[in-house]
């Protein structure tokens, strides 16, 4: 049996862990320009990267982790799987 602040926890977790990594992407713009450069409308401007590749993919990865397992949370909670897992008796 899981204690009840378990569930609400996870998914502060996950929602933390995806807002850090879009502020990371954000204030990082032109090195996720540069990685998808040709791709649409995006064209990065003339100066040079300040963040490597594996750290633009790894903040990519961990935001769509975050959203993701997050989502997976609400309906795992809103369908009722949740109740069992927390039910006591």
């Amino acid at each position: 049996m899981m204690p009840l602040w378990f569930f609400p926890v996870l998914l502060v977790t996950c929602a933390v862990i995806s807002l850090i990594s879009a502020i990371y992407l954000f204030l990082h713009l032109q090195a996720v320009a540069r990685i998808f450069r040709g791709t649409a409308d995006i064209v990065p401007a003339p100066v040079g990267r300040r963040a490597s590749r594996k750290s633009i993919f790894l903040a990519l990865t961990l935001f769509n982790f975050g959203w993701i397992a997050s989502i997976l949370i609400w309906i795992f909670a809103l369908s009722g799987g949740a109740n069992a897992a927390l039910s006591t008796g």
